[in-house]
């Protein structure tokens, strides 16, 4: 079972790694939260008939858990996933096929409403990444409601790569074998938005984590020997990592 599992992993991860994706981070008006979410069911049609054309592979959104002090911080993340081939599909023309289909015989200007996030969305920041370590999926079901978890990471020096397969790697492919995971994923990123470059941002990588609902997941010790020691000293010193953001499943075409 455990080599199916793994064989499993080992495919999607493979997809995976071979996709682009997109997350984009939402920053509402004041009060148009009930608007953002009629605006996104009415994407979420667009998005399932974009799969079923074969112009993206993917596409959800999340709500973000508030913090305190986190004002200027999005409060809902979009996700597409796309194939190189995807890519090359995509343009206005396609995409405008895809539209009709979904709201066949409604107007063009009625179409535009629907579709518009103005007045609604203050501002969008959109990352452009690339995983370049992960584990493979443990299966795709998601449901709505389903929790996700990202860091902001900043690569310090050339091992850091190296020492997120090395060390962290190996503790999330157990983690999947023992059934409190269903995948862990290092994306580097390769292209941002207007809004996202005007933050200054020092980032580099996103860390996504996506745990099951197995309860009681035994607390990590740390090492005690020499050299495992050092690899977690190595670890940490190869990126600055801001806390865990949280996500819970709004939408999505799966």
């Amino acid at each position: 079972m455990k080599k199916l599992i793994i064989f499993s992993l080992l495919l999607t991860f493979y997809v995976s790694h071979s996709q682009t994706h997109t997350m984009i981070a939402m920053v509402l008006e004041d009060g148009k939260e009930q608007d953002y979410l009629a605006y996104e069911k009415n994407w979420n049609k667009v998005a399932q008939q974009m799969v079923e054309d074969d112009l993206i592979t993917q596409w959800s959104v999340w709500k973000r858990t508030p913090r305190a002090g986190d004002e200027n911080w999005a409060q809902y993340y979009v996700f597409r996933r796309t194939s190189k081939e995807q890519d090359e599909k995509q343009n206005p023309e396609s995409w405008t096929k895809s539209v009709n289909k979904v709201f066949k015989g409604r107007s063009q200007r009625s179409i535009d409403r629907m579709l518009s996030f103005e007045g609604i969305v203050k501002e969008n920041r959109s990352r452009t990444f690339k995983f370049i370590a992960a584990t493979g999926w443990r299966g795709l079901e998601w449901k709505i409601g389903d929790k996700a978890y990202f860091h902001f990471m900043t690569q310090k020096n050339e091992d850091f790569i190296n020492y997120e397969n090395a060390v962290w790697k190996p503790i999330a492919n157990q983690q999947i074998l023992d059934g409190y995971r269903k995948f862990w994923g290092l994306g580097e990123i390769i292209d941002t938005n207007d809004n996202t470059k005007a933050l200054k941002s020092s980032t580099t990588h996103i860390a996504f984590n996506f745990m099951t609902d197995k309860k009681d997941m035994p607390v990590m010790d740390m090492p005690s020997d020499f050299l495992a020691q050092k690899a977690w000293e190595g670890l940490s010193n190869s990126r600055d990592m801001l806390p865990a953001e949280e996500l819970t499943l709004i939408y999505s075409t799966f």
